[in-house]
């Protein structure tokens, strides 16, 4: 994954897609200590112009445990 900072305020992480299944659409994001949980709309990115979709932004938080009973955290 890489990570950039924008304008000082926020960071953003670029990584591609760990499928839960092999055949499926469904994202992993779990790790041994937690999961990230997607929250509010997706955004778009476009690339130079403003013409051409780069790729979405998601807004994710993580919790600690196991889904569903998870405790959320500052991240």
């Amino acid at each position: 994954a890489d990570a950039a900072c924008v304008g000082g305020r926020e960071w953003y992480f670029f990584s591609r897609h760990d499928r839960k299944y092999a055949t499926g659409q469904r994202t992993n994001r779990a790790t041994h200590t937690g999961y990230w949980k997607a929250t509010g709309k997706d955004r778009v990115i476009t690339g130079d112009g403003a013409a051409a979709v780069v790729g979405m932004r998601k807004t994710l938080v993580f919790y600690l445990g196991r889904a569903p009973r998870g405790t959320k955290t500052e991240w």
